[in-house]
């Protein structure tokens, strides 16, 4: 399959730390899910809900995991077999790299290609290589991305630090099964998210 991008280097970007399945409210140097607070509101990332992951730079990448579109990789890719299987639409997944597409699965697929642990349970494929592998081996049992989140060094923690983003555990049942419609909306009513620990709850 052909993907209608340039995938550029992702070495910088891609060297996730993998991590262990232990939740940290207040901690963004584990993967971690951001529930996107009031401040957020009136911008893109209004009700967003973001998988983030920590990079050993400091910069953390991610991927709105709540903003499904009505596009599915059958009509991205109309000449590729495996691509009409999915069912599932896209994903937005952030605003950097908005042609390129990316994969979060739940088995790590065969052979070559960009593929990153985040946790037990979920890997990201991001190159062209390792997602026509997902597609081919376990079309729907993954999640695809249009785009991704990338964030400067401790600027993710300074949002965090100003409210902009409500912290949550990060797992991949909730990323990978939970259907967008109310995630944002449930994860802000849970009771080991940011906004209850700043409240004194947890």
């Amino acid at each position: 399959m052909k993907h209608p991008v340039q995938f550029l280097k992702l070495a910088v970007l891609v060297m996730f730390l993998a991590a262990g399945g232990a939740a940290y409210a207040h901690d963004v140097s584990q993967p971690v899910l951001l529930v996107a607070s009031d401040k957020l509101d009136g911008s893109p990332f209004q009700q967003t809900v973001v998988l983030a992951v920590p990079l050993p730079s400091g910069r953390h990448v991610g991927f709105i995991v709540n903003r499904r579109t009505t596009v599915k990789l059958a009509a991205l890719f109309p000449e590729d077999g495996p691509s009409q299987k999915v069912t599932e639409p896209v994903y937005i997944g952030g605003p950097m790299l908005g042609g390129a597409v990316f994969a979060l699965t739940r088995e790590r697929p065969q052979g070559e290609g960009e593929v990153v642990p985040i946790m037990p349970g979920l890997f990201a494929a991001l190159d062209a290589t390792s997602v026509d592998r997902v597609i081919a081996s376990a079309p729907n049992d993954a999640r695809y991305f249009i785009g991704l989140m990338v964030w400067d060094a401790d600027e993710l923690a300074a949002q965090v630090e100003a409210g902009a983003w409500d912290v949550a555990p990060a797992d991949a049942d909730t990323v990978l099964r939970t259907q967008p419609t109310g995630m944002w909306k449930s994860l802000r009513n849970r009771p080991d998210s940011e906004q209850l620990a700043k409240r004194g709850y947890v």
